[in-house]
């Protein structure tokens, strides 16, 4: 099956009006989105935007006193140096894609660090706090098997995070630990783990849409999230990296229909659930593929069903491997963490005070700009009924948005919980940008997203020590 899932490639290729003119409705858009982006982060430097409700239960403080401007000088170097970047990856030969995303991996890893100069605390003390990042602390008490066999007679004995979390977040400090690293490099490290979640980003756009533009877009956005950019190194930047995987793998075994990537799916599933459990509510995204490649007949449903037994059974050697091996058993651990979630919201956050709010930290994760694109583009892929791969992906994106927050599960927080999800809807943004070959209204949401996470990081204490 050589062409591209959803639809042809012929068809699928002519995202972008390739005339001078940029369509009204990109232009509007990405106007409003810088716009809207200049008032936040005016707002930001003058301690003005809201940052929590204490009446909700929570709050993000002010690390720094109203109008400190000098706070702006990493943001005005980092802006140049990534639209550079940008306009010369727009301009190289299709033959380079490879290196160009491998250019944007390596590349980002300084610009961020750029924007954290003003950042309270630095990365080490955050990777060394209990009240942080629970995960490091455990992985200098105990070994190896020692805390994976014993993990659900250790649980009480862990601090806060790691006892409410699954333990695959701290055994990626065993890993780290492991290499010899000091916490600061460790810091660093999560760093270079959480932008794998925009390479998988720009694969999955690729292999769906065919539209190089559109994939590029999606991975600068993806590099540059504020919401993962405020909380590295806390892990729930790393979260959207094992679902991605997975969702990468999906689509891989609906374009070659080989069991070998079910079978890693299941196991990506796993991982999923085995590092934190909720980004699963992204199955609708999974259930949208499939059902578009069903639709256009670019699978049968004999495929579905083989695709469904080689991922349980992927699921289940994982398991099983965890269960002979060591004694661990994941249901019983999400059955503990998912009953402790529940009782401590009932306790201290009302559910309807933050079916609103939740929205609005959203924004603050995904990019005020991306935010403005992702509701344009959400129009215009309700007009198309959804024909385009991308318009595929943008509703199902906003269908899991719904259905999490009426859900309920988080209350507050939301501009680390989610961040999974802000990565994923920037795909949404990148779809409206391509649709001309102009270069300013990418280039005003890629800095609108780069100026509100370094003054965000600057001005906010996102992260508590």
């Amino acid at each position: 099956m050589n062409e591209v899932l959803l639809e042809e490639r012929a068809a699928a290729a002519p995202a972008a009006a390739d005339g001078p003119r940029v369509p009204r409705a990109v232009a509007w858009a990405a106007l409003a989105g810088a716009g809207l982006t200049a008032l936040v982060v005016l707002a930001m430097l003058l301690r003005l935007l809201p940052t929590g409700s204490r009446a909700a239960g929570w709050t993000y403080p002010y690390d720094r006193l109203a109008g400190q401007w000098h706070v702006v000088w990493p943001v005005a170097v980092a802006v140049p140096v990534v639209l550079g970047l940008l306009w010369v990856s727009r301009r190289l030969p299709e033959r380079l894609d490879g290196a160009v995303v491998a250019g944007w991996f390596v590349a980002a890893v300084p610009v961020q660090l750029l924007l954290r100069t003003y950042a309270l605390p630095s990365l080490g003390q955050i990777v060394v706090s209990d009240r942080a990042n629970s995960f490091y602390s455990p992985s200098q008490r105990w070994g190896f098997g020692e805390f994976l066999g014993d993990y659900m007679g250790l649980v009480e004995q862990l601090p806060p995070h790691a006892r409410t979390n699954m333990p695959g977040k701290t055994l990626l400090y065993f890993g780290l630990d492991a290499l010899g690293l000091s916490p600061a490099a460790m810091g660093v490290a999560v760093l270079v783990l959480a932008n794998l979640s925009a390479v998988l980003l720009w694969l999955i756009v690729r292999e769906l849409t065919g539209d190089r533009r559109i994939a590029l877009y999606a991975l600068v956005l993806g590099l540059f999230l504020p919401g993962a950019l405020y909380f590295t190194p806390v892990l729930n930047a790393v979260a959207p990296v094992p679902i991605l995987l997975a969702l990468w793998l999906h689509v891989r075994f609906l374009r070659t229909r080989r069991a070998g990537w079910a079978l890693g799916l299941g196991g990506a599933l796993f991982l999923v659930v085995f590092f934190e459990a909720l980004p699963l509510v992204m199955g609708l995204v999974f259930a949208a593929v499939l059902g578009a490649a069903l639709w256009r007949r670019a699978v049968s449903w004999r495929d579905a069903l083989r695709l469904v037994g080689w991922t349980v059974a992927g699921f289940a050697a994982c398991h099983a491997a965890l269960r002979l091996g060591f004694g661990y058993d994941l249901f019983d651990n999400f059955g503990y963490v998912l009953a402790d979630a529940n009782d401590f919201n009932a306790r201290h956050r009302p559910y309807g005070m933050w079916v609103t709010r939740n929205l609005w930290y959203l924004a603050i994760a995904a990019g005020f700009a991306s935010c403005v694109l992702l509701a344009v583009a959400a129009v215009d892929a309700v007009r198309r009924r959804g024909a385009h791969p991308a318009a595929v992906l943008t509703l199902s994106g906003l269908a899991v948005l719904v259905v999490l927050d009426l859900w309920g599960i988080n209350r507050g927080e939301t501009v680390r919980l989610w961040i999974f999800l802000a990565v994923f809807l920037q795909i949404g943004a990148a779809w409206l940008c391509a649709r001309t070959e102009r270069f300013w209204p990418v280039a005003l949401v890629v800095a609108s997203s780069v100026v509100q996470a370094g003054i965000g990081l600057a001005m906010i204490g996102f992260v508590r020590i």
